[in-house]
């Protein structure tokens, strides 16, 4: 090899077909890519072909509707509860952050739900706006992606079928927004890995990768883990101090929370860790796949798709020279790996978590089927299609299932008896919940918590002005029988069972002396 004066020399002037000035631009660790092969069938009007513009506007309204449709068909759970008290615009301030401060949750989506609620209030619907329109924004994100049409539009109708996306749009929880900036890190990252050779030192998209990974980071802890390998794959593509500004700068204005929030997260809580550290790991790769796919079949369907593309030659050979695919295999590779070490100390690894990586896979599903349209397009669309008709049916149980418990339902119920003005009632577990939903209509009323997993240490006490004795929410039927074996025994009288959907009231009758006591 001519110039050998030093390894760096020897790296750029490798032998690449064509000898394209891009390829010689590539890492040693990515393979040579030119600019054909980065971003192929880009017109040099930007995308000015109506038959694009047209297919991914069918896209995006697709993906709205999915949104959209049934978004309060079932009420708020505990978890959007949480986030529903923690940002009640009624708190004052010094309060709201108190409560902001003692959550191991990074503070961005908090601050921003606090001033909605504000403005729109705290109804289902108001709540989960965000999310909605987060998501609907992540799958237009997908559109700027450095792929042929074809390849961006896969990416789009991904993003719209996803049925973690789907799900995740319809809850008021950060999942949502943290898709949305997931979606932005990883194009924006591919774009300057693997965009046209004139545009990957675009300060614009460097920068838009900064702000977005910052953002990210304050939105959810797996932002960060996914910004910093964002940030490492451009500095090790690019090498220079640019890259490496933008690096630092993701990892250093972060570190401040995380150095705050290392309180918290070495020593959780044990109810906030357990249910990650004694979920099966099968049963999270199952959950995963289920958001990520919709279920086994779309599974085979992708493995067989990929196994048969990659038995060609021909794709074989483009399919070493495809950034796009190897920047989404490493920042999913990388981001799943920081979680998993991070599991050793502190239970993080959940499917939910990992939602973050789910631009980051279908990335490279779209990449594969950009680079099976060079063989035959019909053959690619087709290969996408049945990928999204296989997806379709988790979508349907969205929309028919009932994977919510019931809150708002029993609290109606609760505040429709008459006379329940003081209490006592007892609820199980933390009371937050409870108090959200009641507390105002009835300020008076007196929440008596049963700690989860003491429930045998109860001790009776006189009733009040309430026919209410208990109300459990979160609970299955299964333990919530058990729940009432290891209370003090009572007559069937003084313990009716009003049933919700894993939510149960326990009534008494007011008239009876023996229902004097509680619970």
């Amino acid at each position: 090899m001519p110039g050998t004066a030093g390894r760096g020399h020897c790296l750029a002037l490798r032998s690449v077909p064509g000898n394209d000035a891009a390829a010689l631009d590539s890492p040693y660790w990515f393979p040579p890519l030119s600019r054909t092969t980065a971003s192929p069938n880009r017109l040099a009007s930007g995308d000015a072909a109506p038959g694009f513009w047209i297919a991914a506007g069918v896209i995006l309204l697709v993906g709205s509707g999915l949104r959209f449709y049934g978004m309060t068909r079932e009420s708020a759970w505990v978890d959007e509860l949480w986030t529903l008290s923690l940002t009640d615009p009624s708190l004052s301030l010094s309060e709201f952050w108190r409560r902001l401060l003692n959550d191991v949750h990074p503070p961005l989506y908090f601050l921003l739900m606090r001033g909605w609620a504000g403005m729109f209030g705290q109804s289902d619907l108001a709540a989960r706006l965000p999310s909605a329109i987060c998501s609907v924004l992540m799958v237009a994100a997908g559109g700027a992606a450095p792929l042929s049409r074809l390849g961006r539009l896969a990416l789009m109708a991904l993003l719209a079928m996803s049925p973690g996306a789907v799900e995740y749009a319809q809850e008021a929880r950060s999942y949502a927004m943290l898709m949305l900036l997931a979606a932005l890190i990883t194009v924006l990252c591919a774009k300057i890995v693997a965009g046209p050779f004139e545009h990957r030192d675009s300060p614009a998209n460097l920068t838009g990768l900064t702000v977005a990974g910052i953002i990210a980071s304050y939105a959810h802890h797996f932002g960060f883990l996914l910004a910093f390998a964002a940030g490492s794959v451009v500095f090790a593509a690019r090498r220079n101090w640019r890259a490496g500004l933008s690096l630092a700068a993701i990892t250093a204005s972060f570190f401040c929370w995380l150095v705050y929030d290392s309180r918290y997260l070495i020593s959780a809580p044990p109810e906030a860790v357990t249910w990650i550290a004694t979920f099966p790991l099968s049963a999270t790769g199952a959950w995963f796949t289920r958001l990520w796919l919709g279920d086994s079949r779309s599974l085979l369907a992708l493995g067989i798709f990929a196994a048969t593309l990659f038995a060609t030659p021909r794709f074989r050979r483009m399919a070493q020279h495809h950034q796009v695919l190897a920047v989404g295999a490493v920042l999913a590779v990388m981001t799943a790996a920081a979680a998993a070490i991070i599991s050793w100390r502190v239970p993080i690894f959940s499917a939910r978590n990992l939602l973050v990586v789910f631009p980051a896979l279908y990335l490279m599903i779209a990449a594969l089927a950009a680079d099976a349209a060079s063989l035959s397009s019909v053959a690619a669309a087709a290969g996408v299609a049945v990928l999204l008709v296989l997806m379709w049916p988790s979508l349907g149980w969205q929309y028919t299932g009932q994977s919510k418990e019931q809150w708002r339902e029993p609290a109606a119920f609760i505040l429709a008896q008459p006379g329940c003005a003081k209490g006592p009632i007892y609820v199980y577990g933390d009371k937050t919940p409870y108090k959200y939903l009641v507390g105002k209509a009835r300020p008076e009323l007196q929440l008596i918590e049963i700690p989860l997993g003491k429930v045998a240490a109860t001790r009776s006490q006189p009733a009040g002005d309430c026919p209410i004795a208990l109300w459990a929410g979160k609970i299955s039927p299964d333990e919530f029988a058990e729940m009432l074996s290891q209370l003090p025994p009572r007559s069937a009288s003084c313990r009716k069972v009003r049933e919700f959907y894993w939510a149960f009231v326990v009534t008494r009758d007011p008239d009876d002396d023996n229902c004097r006591e509680i619970p």
